[in-house]
């Protein structure tokens, strides 16, 4: 029984001794103004970046929706900065902490302190550390006897190919790479012209060849013209589409890579094979059994000046059938625009494949080229646009290998100098070919729109 009454005693609080209640203290206006200027700065930096990014993507506008901009980013800051501000909004009303309890009170079981001796501590203590404080606990923390903690690791440099890995959102345009597939076309087109120049010569007078579409169709002398007018049709869209992609410079060097190529090879086979003509009312030049090389120059000057079309009365020379050119030309253009235009431009997709279909049967219907023409071009331009793609959007097919048989081809290496710092599809974006600098302005103009448009609503509506 002493035991217990000893151990009671011992367990009964000291009247004499103090106990501090921590309640939620006011804080200063010192401590509102410091608050209130740390949430303004972070404020403002907010909507500085907001502006900013806005700027720089008002000209560029992108098709996936699963891609988050700079504003989505800039609204989420804001709300890590609130999230942050209600938090401690909430510590300062609460009942069981505040400044001074926060820094200053242990954690767990309060101490007793006795009114003699810490009263007037409690009263005078700060309610926020200082800034030489939070250094000095800063550098104890960072400092530490364990050896282990601190590392030094030395990272080799990185190349330009992993830099590009490591970015793959950055594709660069290359003008240089572009100006050289263009030189390309130009020297395909080249031999394309001086084929037919030769081949003229060469032009069997006999009887059109069997064919079995053209025997059963009724000649129509118009349908050549209206065959060429829609392949400009497709030739403009399809480039007001590659003009407004952002990535214009990439597709351009492949369309005209893929262009050259084609050239080459019409070059080759109607050289090798030359047909009769399939319309026997086409009027062509007369043929020349002593032609100086002075002949062949003119023939190629006539047949550039009217870019290998008949509506301009400039393709007056005979032979260019395999395989036909005005297929190719109107296949490579809905090629393009399904390929590179936004994928809800359902309208514009089957409105380009109906104008090159059109453009085909009206080919046909003039008696153009044969039905055999037709068919070649339409396989080797859309065979070669698909194995580019192919080869452009994997990686793996860019190096040579036994899991690479494409790497065959004669234009391998051409297409791998030109692809080699793409890394897969290109992103579906889009935006205005102007220069930076009239970008900027456009920009500058539209956000002082936009900002008169939202004063003038709040003013209005007050």
């Amino acid at each position: 029984m002493g035991q217990t009454e000893e151990l009671r005693m011992m367990s009964r609080p000291n009247r004499m001794v103090y106990t501090p209640i921590t309640r939620g203290h006011k804080p200063t206006p010192s401590q509102e103004s410091n608050t209130l200027s740390t949430m303004s700065e972070v404020s403002c930096t907010t909507t500085l970046s907001m502006e900013s990014e806005v700027t720089e993507g008002c000209m560029d506008f992108t098709e996936e929706e699963g891609e988050r901009n700079g504003s989505e980013e800039t609204v989420d800051t804001v709300g890590v900065v609130g999230a942050g501000n209600g938090e401690l909004e909430k510590r300062m009303k609460s009942h069981n902490s505040d400044y001074g309890s926060y820094y200053n009170s242990p954690t767990g079981t309060v101490v007793p302190q006795d009114i003699s001796t810490d009263g007037d501590t409690l009263h005078n203590s700060p309610l926020l550390p200082t800034s030489e404080e939070e250094d000095n606990a800063s550098d104890s923390a960072n400092k530490s006897d364990n050896p282990l903690d601190t590392v030094k690791l030395e990272m080799p440099p990185v190349t330009q190919e992993q830099e590009a890995r490591y970015q793959p959102d950055k594709i660069p345009g290359e003008p240089l790479k572009t100006l050289l597939s263009a030189l390309f076309l130009g020297t395909g087109f080249l031999a394309t012209t001086a084929s037919l120049a030769f081949t003229h010569e060469r032009v069997p007078d006999i009887q059109p060849l069997p064919d079995i579409v053209l025997d059963n169709i009724k000649h129509q002398s118009w349908g050549l013209d209206v065959s060429e007018y829609l392949l400009m049709i497709s030739t403009i869209t399809a480039m007001s589409v590659v003009m407004l992609h952002s990535h214009r410079l990439v597709i351009l060097r492949r369309i005209w890579l893929l262009l050259g190529i084609l050239y080459y090879y019409r070059a080759l086979t109607m050289f090798v094979t030359v047909l009769p003509k399939a319309d026997e009312t086409y009027t062509c030049m007369p043929r020349k059994n002593d032609t100086t090389a002075l002949d062949y120059t003119k023939r190629v000057l006539t047949i550039i000046s009217g870019g290998g079309l008949s509506i301009n009365g400039k393709h007056i020379y005979c032979g260019d059938y395999i395989f036909s050119g005005h297929t190719m030309t109107l296949t490579m253009g809905y090629l393009v625009i399904k390929q590179y235009s936004p994928r809800r431009f359902i309208l514009l997709h089957w409105a380009s494949f109906l104008t090159s279909l059109c453009g085909v049967i009206f080919l046909l219907l003039s008696r153009g080229h044969y039905t055999i023409d037709v068919l070649l071009a339409y396989y080797v331009t859309s065979r070669i646009w698909w194995i580019y793609h192919t080869l452009a959007h994997n990686q793996q097919l860019k190096y040579r290998g036994e899991h690479n048989f494409l790497d065959n081809m004669c234009w391998w290496h051409v297409f791998r100098f030109f692809e080699t710092k793409i890394q897969g599809p290109l992103p579906r974006r889009y935006s205005l070919p102007l220069p930076k600098v009239v970008q900027r302005i456009f920009c500058h103009n539209i956000t002082r729109l936009r900002c008169q448009n939202s004063v003038s609503r709040e003013i209005f509506q007050t």
